[in-house]
């Protein structure tokens, strides 16, 4: 009941746009910030409201309690209103699996979603050094690619353009005959590769690979196939080439200009939702409910994940008739595999930390939150970095968490491994400072490195020597990322050499990606290239993810004797730039970059939904100075 009634305020909340009059011009952002679930699980509760919509004898079915929410997944692709009860006869009687078949029989033309949906993890074990290297190029596909991209989209980029540009190796030379069926090299090269502790995808490790055994050799690709992919990845790139000029540090000394605005993106943003209208809901009290529904679904949660872990352990699903514990969650609780198993990781590192699981459990840290404090949070600093959480944006706290991650990256050692715990940093606040001029440092970055990255990223990687692997990088993908991503390490080892390790092939794959996208430098340097470097590449406004179509703009108006200096400007996306101008939704003051006072959701019947300075949520009742001429100190370009 909860997730259906979650799933209709969400349907509200997408199909009205009702989360821009809030301030925030993302469904994820909002999602994240707000209510603190994934864009994932809001798709998926989107998924099923609108089928249930079409199909009332499966609504009531389902809200009965009668067919739970994988089987009403399932169905949504072949029921239709005339034969919906048939269908739910059959979901009644049928397991989710012999469900699936039957709609697969019935309506082959809908695309199997289980099948899509089932990621793979990507893992292999690698120096700290290379882990901060694989951060420093996380951020900059993002900028390139104009948008917070998951890890595995950037596995994806890194993969396409090595093999876009990899030699293609000659059949005499030795490279190329250890792709040669039989030969044995390359199963030498993962029984190497098992023994330094790498694991290769998920989709290759079986349960039978406890001991270390080699999986079998996986055969090559044709090289036709390679060739048409190497001819689609090349005009990727030359697509892609302008956007990581424009985020390439040498670039910016170019002064190239940024790209126009995407239409797409820009859809309908000029002409805000407003809510509060008599045929809509208001988006106020809509936000108000959903978050008082995620809070409630998050205490039972908290309850699955505690009973979910002894079942899993102790494999109690076998006494009770299942073969494993995704065939359980499917069936009983109507739970995806992968939400089971997270609930059970999140149950087993909650337990070390009682203050957090119990905020966790009473709705004072949300989801996105719980699992990046997990990561760095200790007996002894938990209370700290609660009360961290709840004072910034969920944008500013995975910062704060990457680069701690980081710090104990380049350490060789683990937070866990290390005798310092790791601290949050000290937000400023109004009262600090008349005037800030630099933004506060994040606890552990790395030091000595350039615009365009950390020294690992500059300096020339000899690889091997015997650096110890330590650390691990892990990521989910889709199945055919995790195959591409299997592809270029076969190639980077055809052309490189068999004996290269998997961290090996990554310190090529990034090298590869920035020769590819390095420009000459100017000596010119224009100031609205070291506004945008200095806020990051990315909007300003807390809580937004943006990367794309970023514009510098003027705090106070130029008409209103605004000046053009630094902390004047600020890099603000066109989406709040439209919606803090045109639509007067949110509201901006003080001086740039981190003493900006930021009010989202402005309306004229209340306070606004939330405001900040900085990257700090504050009361209502904090004021910027001469806050009586607030109106003019609205964003402007």
């Amino acid at each position: 009941m909860i997730e259906r009634r979650l799933g209709q305020g969400l349907h509200e909340l997408h199909s009205g746009s009702l989360y821009r009059p809030l301030g925030y011009v993302r469904l994820a952002d909002y999602l994240s910030e707000r209510l603190g679930i994934s864009l994932r699980r809001c798709q998926s509760l989107l998924r099923m409201e609108r089928a249930l919509r079409d199909l009332p004898t499966l609504a009531a079915a389902f809200d009965a309690g009668l067919v739970p929410a994988s089987k009403i997944q399932v169905l949504a692709g072949a029921a239709t209103p005339a034969t919906q009860e048939i269908w739910l006869a059959r979901a009644q009687r049928l397991t989710v699996r012999q469900l699936a078949e039957q709609v697969r029989v019935a309506r082959p033309d809908v695309p199997d979603t289980e099948a899509m949906g089932a990621d793979l993890l990507v893992s292999f074990a690698a120096p700290g050094y290379v882990v901060a290297l694989w951060h420093w190029a996380l951020d900059l596909v993002r900028r390139v690619a104009g948008r917070q991209e998951p890890a595995w989209r950037c596995a994806e980029y890194l993969a396409a353009e090595y093999l876009s540009g990899a030699p293609t190796a000659s059949p005499s030379s030795p490279a190329a005959s250890t792709l040669s069926p039989g030969s044995g090299s390359e199963a030498a090269a993962r029984d190497t590769a098992h023994q330094a502790g790498e694991t290769g995808t998920g989709g290759e490790r079986r349960e039978g690979d406890k001991d270390g055994a080699a999986s079998p050799a996986r055969p090559p690709r044709d090289a036709g196939g390679l060739g048409a992919w190497s001819e689609a990845t090349q005009a990727v790139r030359d697509a892609l080439r302008p956007l990581g000029a424009a985020a390439d540090p040498d670039a910016i000394l170019a002064g190239r200009h940024p790209l126009t605005p995407d239409p797409r993106e820009g859809r309908g943003l000029g002409e805000p939702a407003r809510g509060g209208t008599a045929d809509g809901p208001d988006p106020w009290d809509l936000d108000r409910r959903l978050r008082a529904l995620v809070r409630l679904r998050q205490s039972l949660a908290w309850r699955q994940g505690r009973l979910l872990r002894p079942l899993a352990f102790f494999a109690l699903f076998d006494d009770l008739g299942y073969r494993s514990l995704e065939d359980f969650s499917t069936e009983v609780l109507g739970m995806s595999p992968r939400r089971a198993r997270y609930l059970i990781s999140l149950e087993r590192r909650l337990a070390a930390l009682p203050l957090l699981l119990d905020a966790y459990r009473r709705g004072l840290v949300t989801w996105c939150q719980a699992r990046l404090l997990v990561r760095v949070a200790w007996p002894g600093t938990q209370s700290r970095w609660i009360r961290y959480a709840r004072q910034v944006t969920v944008r500013r706290l995975e910062d704060v968490v990457t680069s701690c991650v980081v710090a104990a990256a380049l350490g060789n050692g683990a937070i866990e491994e290390s005798e310092i715990a790791p601290l949050p940093p000290r937000e400023p606040k109004p009262a600090d400072r008349e005037r800030h001029t630099s933004a506060p440092p994040l606890p552990c970055l790395p030091v000595g490195g350039t615009a365009s990255g950390p020294p690992a990223a500059t300096a020339p990687v000899t690889l091997g020597g015997g650096r110890r692997a330590s650390r691990r990088i892990s990521f989910f993908a889709p199945p055919d990322v995790a195959d591409l991503w299997g592809s270029a390490l076969r190639t980077c080892r055809a052309t490189a050499g068999t004996h290269l390790r998997d961290w090996e092939c990554l310190v090529l794959f990034i090298q590869s990606m920035r020769e590819a996208w390095e420009n000459p430098a100017d000596p010119g340097w224009r100031r609205r290239y070291r506004i945008l470097e200095r806020d990051g590449w990315r909007c300003r406004v807390p809580g937004c993810t943006s990367r794309g179509h970023l514009n510098v703009h003027h705090v106070v108006f130029r008409s209103h004797q605004g000046d053009d200096e630094e902390d004047n400007l600020v890099t603000l996306c066109i989406g709040h730039h439209q919606a803090g101008v045109h639509g007067r939704l949110i509201r901006c003051a003080g001086r740039a970059p981190d003493a900006l006072w930021w009010d989202l959701g402005v309306r004229s019947d209340g306070p606004p939904l939330v405001r900040y300075f900085g990257e700090r949520i504050v009361g209502a009742g904090e004021r910027p100075a001469g806050s009586q001429r607030s109106r003019e100190d609205r964003v402007s370009a």
